[in-house]
């Protein structure tokens, strides 16, 4: 078996350096375990025993390494369902130092049944430490991404907007105000504004006369025959019609 891993306060020399965060754990540093963040994915280094690296990933961390590993033709999923099966593969990798990354998705909850890491699902293990300097950087992406989203919405808090996220992109919309909701006018209301039989102006139709006030809505004759009818609220509310 290789041991030229980094040993464990190698890894948090260079996790330091790309200026990721730690939430402390309790007796982290004697299981040799970085957590990137309250309920974040957590990086198991235990490198003087074994010849891997591991990360208990979150969904979130999982899909995006997934999909970079992937693009560096590097990710290999695992689809095996029995404990026995997948510690025998991970070893085989693990024995020539393999570049691969292995994935295995609800790993830690359904097969390897780690009792250190209940929140976390999701396992990925990796060999070399090129391998962890790219975990490394692809988890700062979302860190990144992350504090950015955070600043984005700060930002158009204070600007009076609300915000909304989809598909894990957040996306900003103003915020909408709504007023109270006048009561309607009964008919009778109508008539006491723009009574039946008098005569109105409209500024597109001009003059006219009102025939009939039936249901909230007002019909009025203008010249040359033309015949409309309005929704009386909308008439009184932005004065469409002037009573002469």
């Amino acid at each position: 078996m290789n041991n030229l891993l980094y040993i464990y306060e190698e890894v948090v020399d260079l996790i330091k350096e790309k200026g990721l965060d730690q939430y402390e754990r309790e007796d982290a540093k004697d299981k040799f375990i970085w957590q990137f963040a309250k309920n974040g994915s957590s990086l198991h280094v235990k490198t003087v025993m074994q010849s891997r690296y591991v990360l208990y990933a979150t969904e979130k961390d999982y899909n995006l390494l997934v999909k970079k590993a992937d693009e560096a033709n590097l990710g290999i999923v695992l689809k095996e369902s029995k404990k026995e099966v997948i510690e025998k593969l991970v070893s085989q990798y693990e024995e020539v130092s393999s570049k691969a990354i292995l994935f295995i998705r609800n790993g830690n909850k359904g097969l390897l049944q780690n009792p250190d890491e209940k929140k976390l699902s999701h396992v990925i293990y990796f060999f070399t430490n090129e391998n962890l300097e790219l975990i490394l950087d692809w988890i700062k992406e979302n860190v990144i991404a992350a504090n950015k989203a955070e600043e984005e919405k700060k930002m158009a808090a204070s600007r009076g907007y609300g915000y909304r996220a989809s598909s894990g992109v957040v996306s900003a919309r103003p915020v909408v105000i709504q007023k109270p909701k006048l009561p309607e006018l009964t008919d009778e209301d109508i008539k006491n504004v723009i009574p039946e039989g008098c005569e109105v102006s409209h500024q597109k139709y001009g003059r006219g006369t009102v025939k009939a006030i039936i249901e909230g809505r007002i019909k009025v004759l203008f010249e040359d025959s033309v015949e409309k009818i309005f929704a009386a609220q909308v008439c009184i509310d932005k004065k469409l019609l002037t009573v002469i």
